[in-house]
């Protein structure tokens, strides 16, 4: 089992790295994650990045229907009644209310 975890870990290493820009200048090596600007001799380190991703449009409209409004309010006020139950001294009563909004938290979820 530890073999296979170390593989996993040695395997998943060259995946983990980063650019990295390097000046020497005057003597001095700076090392950065991001280009320095006024460096006359810098290099590149590692791996460049280069993705060039589509636009994605928001899976979100900018309005929201009055079901989805009406169901985030019906969420939210079971969130508030659920946590001020939880708070609340143990009794018969109080343990019963839980049972019956069980269905309604998980689905809020």
């Amino acid at each position: 089992m530890r073999v296979l975890a170390c593989l996993l870990l040695l395997l998943a290493a060259p995946a983990a790295q980063a650019q990295m820009y390097k000046c020497t200048d005057g003597g001095k090596t700076r090392y950065s994650d991001k280009p320095i600007t006024d460096c006359k001799n810098a290099e590149v380190k590692g791996k460049v990045n280069t993705y060039a991703g589509e636009a994605v449009a928001p899976s979100r409209p900018g309005r929201v229907s009055k079901e989805t409004q009406e169901f985030d309010r019906k969420c939210a006020n079971v969130r508030q009644e659920h946590a001020k139950l939880q708070r609340a001294p143990d009794s018969p009563e109080r343990e019963q209310r839980i049972q019956d909004m069980r269905a309604d938290y998980a689905a809020c979820r």
